[in-house]
């Protein structure tokens, strides 16, 4: 009998429930208190509930941060899984 992944297995990043529309778009992912980290992201994909952003280097992010969009809105986010250079979020707000 093969292994089943789960919907819920963390190294499976193709869990969403909404489908994500390629974009590459310019962004900006900040986190920490008052003088916070901002690390240079490219949007990869985008949906209503979330998006992938790659970043030039690995970065260890926390939790809870927010991405800042080109046009210079932003959405709080959640990290939903990261490998490599390539970040999942989930927009909270």
């Amino acid at each position: 009998m093969g292994a089943m992944t789960s919907q819920f297995d963390s190294t499976n990043p193709e869990r969403r429930s909404e489908h994500r529309t390629r974009a590459i778009k310019s962004g900006k992912l900040f986190y920490g208190g008052f003088s916070p980290t901002v690390v240079d992201c490219i949007i990869r994909d985008l949906s209503a509930k979330g998006a992938c952003v790659e970043t030039e280097v690995m970065v260890d992010v926390p939790e809870t941060l927010v991405l800042r969009f080109a046009d210079d809105t932003q959405r709080k986010v959640r990290r939903c899984w990261a490998r490599g250079h390539l970040i999942g979020v989930e927009f909270i707000s």
